[in-house]
């Protein structure tokens, strides 16, 4: 385990390295040293991006950590590098860096106040690693081509995972969201990678169109799945499309059991109103669910609300999975269900990992729960016999 270590401090490094070399979980720990972000960046290239672990202080002599986060941000080989905060700063400050980090996409273990506890660190990297190694999905490599985008979509190399969602009072599962992967001869590449080739390359509707149709094949031929709710996942662009909302309509039409919502992710501003106005209206007509994806950031407003007849809104996870810890949070997720609830909407809180966020959020009102502590995504195939587990699990808690 190769663990970086960027502060200016030297009695600092010497403590973390101490503290290292004593836990026990990990005995095999090759550290690495740098005095500043500058140095930091060199070791990070020199190591080529093989560093398990960056832990990184915030402040320090004639630089700040700020610039090694802005450095692994635009360079995306770098990017998923695990990464822990240090710092002497205020709470507030460190949510804030978090709170950057986290929206340019990094892979953050946590922010941390000093004195640094190494083994909660190191305890969270193992976590996190875990989490993402139960989803039994293989790293892939960060660059795709143009030409590979095109020739993927052509040979249809796009897998479905799907994550369950969970009804807060019976506990029953009540659908699953629809999570795209793509692969090739090296493994899966994540939608980090492929999302924004396919919007360069123009081939949105192409994409939702595939996805459309594997989601409704597996419903079709797993006869118990059907009674779960569809979830997947719809842009802007893709509702300014005649085509593809053509193409929605008649596969629901087809297939009128499949209760089917699209998720009108937030990652950009409802381009051309009047006419996602007139395609929403047309899916709504033909019994489709529509959710409002993400609800508190980026474009999300409350005029959107008052516009069009959500049937749930979803709460982004970067507010739900530490509410138990944040107090901003926990009164942003308070305030908006109780906004939902008033309004008749359905609340879907995303992102939660621990049984102590689920409490709260079941104390707050909350409808629905998504997230790591019941499933991560999992491939189509998992589907029956995760379902079967879960359903055994929750007859057996409730005869105890």
């Amino acid at each position: 385990m190769n663990i970086l270590i960027v502060d200016d401090q030297k009695f600092v490094r010497e403590a973390i390295k101490s503290d290292l070399e004593n836990y026990t979980l990990n005995k095999d720990i090759q550290t690495l040293e740098a005095e500043n972000a500058h140095q930091g960046i060199e070791v990070i290239v020199t190591a080529d991006g093989h560093i398990d672990l960056l832990i990184l202080d915030l402040k320090m002599d004639n630089s700040d950590g700020m610039e090694v986060i802005n450095f692994l941000s635009v360079h995306s080989c770098y990017s998923k590098i695990p990464l822990a905060v240090i710092s002497s700063s205020d709470k507030r400050t460190l949510e804030l860096v978090s709170s950057i980090a986290r929206g340019l996409k990094l892979n953050v273990v946590g922010v941390f106040e000093k004195p640094i506890n190494v083994d909660a660190i190191l305890v969270e990297t193992l976590r996190l690693q875990s989490l993402c190694d139960n989803t039994g999905e293989v790293k892939a490599p960060n660059y795709v081509s143009d030409h590979d985008i095109n020739q993927l979509l052509a040979d249809e190399q796009v897998l479905l995972c799907f994550q369950p969602k969970v009804d807060m009072k019976s506990k029953g599962i009540t659908g699953f969201e629809v999570l795209a992967r793509m692969y090739d001869e090296n493994g899966y590449i994540y939608p980090d990678t492929f999302l924004p080739l396919i919007d360069k390359a123009g081939l949105n509707v192409e994409f939702t169109k595939i996805i459309i149709a594997k989601a409704f094949k597996l419903w079709v031929k797993e006869a118990n799945l059907v009674g779960y709710t569809l979830s997947i996942n719809v842009t802007a662009k893709d509702l300014v499309s005649d085509d593809l909302i053509d193409y929605i309509i008649r596969h629901k039409q087809a297939h009128s059991h499949i209760k089917l919502i699209l998720e009108l992710t937030e990652s950009q501003e409802i381009i051309n109103q009047a006419r996602v106005l007139n395609s929403i209206a047309r899916l709504i007509i033909n019994d489709i669910g529509i959710s409002l994806d993400d609800f508190g950031k980026s474009y999300s407003t409350y005029e959107r609300l008052d516009t069009i007849p959500f049937n749930e809104i979803k709460i982004d996870r970067s507010f739900v999975c530490d509410i138990d810890t944040n107090a901003q949070h926990h009164l942003i997720v308070e305030s908006t269900i109780a906004l939902a609830k008033k309004m008749s909407v359905s609340v879907v809180a995303e992102g939660i990992e621990t049984e102590s966020v689920l409490n709260i959020l079941a104390e707050l009102g909350c409808d629905i729960a998504q997230g790591y502590l019941y499933s991560p995504p999992m491939e189509g195939r998992y589907l029956n016999a995760w379902v079967n587990r879960y359903e055994h699990r929750e007859v057996s808690a409730h005869d105890e």
